[in-house]
């Protein structure tokens, strides 16, 4: 799930009522190459009952194409070891917003304002994509992405250059889990492949996935003894390409299996 910290509308405390809202019992914020909310939503996690887990998702770049690498973490001692190399993300990410929003106007003749996001903000394409939106420009998010600022669009401009190996060795260093996010939006990737960079699992459950995707990517966690994890990727309300808070949600064993395998991280590390 992903707060006003990366690229959600919702604060953490409005996150945290709705998942308990939706009787949800454990849950991580893991906002893009941004640590402020899930350390705030795990403070506060008690208040609502509830079982925060430390969390962040890693851009990453493997075969040309975007990876997310998905970092959960039982300590805060651990997450903060990687605070200085999110540092240097983010200083990248503000680089390419400044390119993107260049392009935009050359382009498109749309002009926006970066100024308006919080100094405390990971600036992603949904913000700049909101920007658009709150400027008065007659487009919706979709509209967007797939004209202006989607992959290979004119003013698209890559996020980062960190490979999806090092992104991986980067969580695990500091002591975390590494598991791939949503592999089933990747093209010219195959899961296969991240065996080899010591991936710790995978993203099987998540919005739009097909049943006959779920068999696959079990039977490969099985086959590998990879954790399974699964969630909804909660941006906002009836997101088009996302899903709602509780939508999507992993069970037990499954569950069980990933407490297990982030209590015992503390000894190994």
């Amino acid at each position: 799930m992903h707060t006003i910290y990366s690229d959600g509308n919702l604060s953490v405390e409005e996150i945290l009522a709705e998942v308990k809202t939706q009787k949800l019992t454990h849950f991580a914020i893991t906002d893009h190459d941004n640590l402020t909310g899930t350390i705030e939503a795990v403070d506060l996690a008690p208040k609502y009952g509830l079982v925060g887990i430390y969390g962040l998702e890693l851009s990453t770049v493997n075969n040309g194409e975007s990876i997310h690498i998905l970092g959960y973490f039982s300590q805060k001692e651990q997450i903060i070891k990687i605070e200085q190399f999110l540092k240097q993300m983010q200083d990248i990410r503000e680089r390419r917003a400044l390119e993107i929003q260049n392009r935009l106007k050359e382009y498109f003749d749309i002009e926006i304002d970066l100024n308006k996001l919080d100094s405390e903000v990971t600036v992603t394409r949904y913000n700049i994509a909101n920007l658009i939106i709150d400027a008065g420009y007659p487009y919706s998010l979709k509209e967007i992405f797939d004209k202006f600022i989607g992959d290979d669009c004119p003013a698209y401009v890559p996020s980062t250059k960190i490979s999806s190996k090092e992104g991986i060795k980067v969580i695990k260093d500091a002591g975390g889990i590494a598991i791939l996010a949503h592999p089933i939006l990747y093209e010219n990737n195959d899961v296969s492949e991240f065996l080899e960079y010591g991936i710790d699992g995978i993203e099987v459950f998540y919005p739009h996935v097909t049943d006959k995707q779920i068999e696959v990517y079990l039977n490969f966690c099985q086959q590998y003894d990879l954790l399974v994890t699964g969630g909804s990727d909660f941006h906002r309300f009836d997101d088009y390409k996302h899903g709602n808070i509780g939508s999507v949600y992993l069970k037990n064993p499954y569950l069980a299996k990933f407490l297990e395998r982030l209590n015992k991280w503390i000894f190994i590390k």
